[in-house]
């Protein structure tokens, strides 16, 4: 036997029945929409989802085509009887719409509306959106009918949004866990950090829906970028640069911090916690899938950060562990110079010396020329072990030599260099840039002006002063010219400002010698 209802509970039910039959929200709300529609007979019919602000986030419309919403062209922001239904909470019907106090006109290229009926939709106690129906000024009013529909088939809808979010919110959870499971698997098997953590940008942008990511590393004043993964060529910088007082905030208090300047999008900045590695931050841009932050959502958050600073960690003792076998084999090295190579080139030295008196006349200025090449190795050697053992890093001696280099297709021959003492540790930073700077000017001088085909730089420190000392076998200089030239009166004032001394002198047999001179570290 076949139950008779009233064609209203018909209708509501299979409008019940037609939004129970989608797990997926947005279907969930689109169903809402067409349902309220065909309970009401309504033309066309809104539902506009709000934040906790009340701000007006999305839009689920029914009955204009797509091409009348981009002729409308923007969204609802509130005004007029859109504004006035949430300002009261409650139902509202308006059989002429022009007539309404609260009534600002319509959007152009808007639909013809006469009759309204707008309700809020709640799930549970809170405002969710509020639903908007319309009809032109040829269609009926809406009924008293009508309203008690639309107040039913709202609070089944409540229910309804309610069951669709937690499923979805389910769903999420679940894909966000098996995202962190993916970035873990991205970050752990591989030693190149750098791969590893572009790998985890693009798994992070992509669970977060978000538009960019960026790793930075917080103690630089410039905020570098480690890592980054973005949807299209998006310039970055601008984006750390934006961000930036949030990033120092997230590192200063160890806490996520959350920006809304967008309905329905946040942008998200997580502190990234280390032990050796530098201090780093994490900037989510435009996410679309942390809405709402709630428990869920930060643990994942923060186990992502963890996942990433141990990576950083692993990365950074991975180096120090590498720096130190390097330590240990420099050591190592410089023993076996000193104890085995020196002691015997002067060993030999001393047999040459000893034999020298034994040798006929004519081999006597061969064994000194043999003496002084000894002398020479042993001091290069010495240059070598101090190198050594000052460890890793590029000496400034070896910026003096990549300078020799730049010049010498310059000069059209390669400068001689020799080395005496520890320079790298007698040259505070200042120093050794004015240091630089003088040698570049004086080989630039060099290849102008001198003619030369050969020339040395020596570069010796002792207890008390680092010297440059460079020579040439040029055609001299004019004292007169050497005064108005700007190069080497830096180079004198850089040195006296250091406590030391710069001089441009005739060389013995022709050419130029210039000596620059400045106060050794103690």
């Amino acid at each position: 036997m076949e139950l008779e209802l009233p064609d209203e509970a018909r209708a509501l039910l299979d409008a019940v029945v037609a939004i129970g039959s989608d797990l997926d929200l947005h279907g969930v709300l689109r169903r809402i929409v067409e349902s309220s529609c065909a309970l009401t007979h309504a033309q066309y019919g809104v539902l506009a989802i709000v934040d906790d602000e009340g701000t007006f986030v999305d839009l689920v419309a029914h009955g204009m085509s797509d091409e009348v919403i981009e002729r409308i062209g923007r969204a609802p922001v509130g005004r007029g009887l859109l504004g006035f239904v949430p300002r009261v909470r409650k139902l509202v019907r308006v059989d002429h719409l022009a007539e309404h106090p609260s009534y600002e006109g319509l959007p152009a290229g808007h639909p013809p509306i006469e009759r309204f009926l707008g309700a809020p939709v709640l799930v549970g106690d809170r405002i969710y959106g509020h639903l908007y129906l319309g009809n032109g000024p040829e269609a009926d009013a809406f009924t008293a009918r009508d309203d008690e529909l639309v107040q039913v088939f709202g609070r089944a809808a409540g229910v309804m949004i309610s069951h669709a979010r937690q499923f979805e919110e389910s769903e999420r959870h679940r894909t966000w866990m098996q995202g962190v499971a993916r970035v873990a698997t991205a970050l752990a098997p591989s030693l190149q950090d750098d791969h590893s953590l572009n790998a985890m940008a693009d798994q992070v942008r992509e669970m977060a829906e978000a538009r960019s990511v960026v790793l930075v590393d917080t103690t630089t004043e410039r905020l570098e970028i480690v890592a980054s993964a973005c949807a299209d060529d998006e310039d970055l910088t601008l984006t750390v640069k934006r961000y930036a007082e949030q990033v120092q905030q997230a590192t200063a208090t160890g806490e996520l911090v959350d920006i809304r300047s967008v309905p329905g999008q946040a942008t998200l900045v997580v502190p990234v916690r280390t032990d050796l590695a530098p201090a780093a931050a994490v900037i989510v841009d435009g996410s679309v899938a942390w809405r709402e932050l709630e428990s869920v959502e930060r643990a994942v958050i923060a186990t992502l950060a963890d996942h990433i600073g141990l990576t950083l960690d692993r990365a950074e003792a991975l180096r120090e562990r590498h720096e130190l076998l390097l330590a240990k084999d420099r050591d190592r090295i410089a023993r076996d110079l000193h104890d085995l190579v020196i002691q015997r080139l002067f060993a030999t030295g001393m047999q040459l010396q000893g034999a020298r008196n034994l040798a006929p006349e004519t081999m006597r200025a061969r064994v000194d020329e043999a003496v002084v090449y000894l002398d020479t190795a042993i001091t290069d050697l010495r240059s070598t072990i101090f190198e050594l053992g000052r460890g890793g890093g590029r000496g400034y001696h070896e910026e003096v030599r990549a300078l020799i280099s730049e010049y010498a297709p310059v000069l059209g021959f390669l400068p001689a260099l020799r080395l005496s003492g520890q320079v790298d540790r007698s040259l505070t930073p200042d120093a050794a840039d004015g240091l630089l700077l003088t040698l570049r000017e004086t080989l630039s001088n060099i290849s102008r002006h001198a003619k030369a085909s050969r020339a040395t730089i020596e570069l010796a420190a002792s207890s008390r002063w680092v010297t440059l000392r460079v020579s040439d076998d040029g055609e001299g200089f004019d004292p007169a010219l050497v005064e108005r030239r700007s190069g080497l009166d830096n180079a004198r004032h850089r040195a006296e400002t250091l406590g030391g001394s710069f001089s441009i002198e005739q060389a013995e047999g022709g050419g130029t010698r210039a000596v620059w001179t400045v106060p050794a570290l103690a």
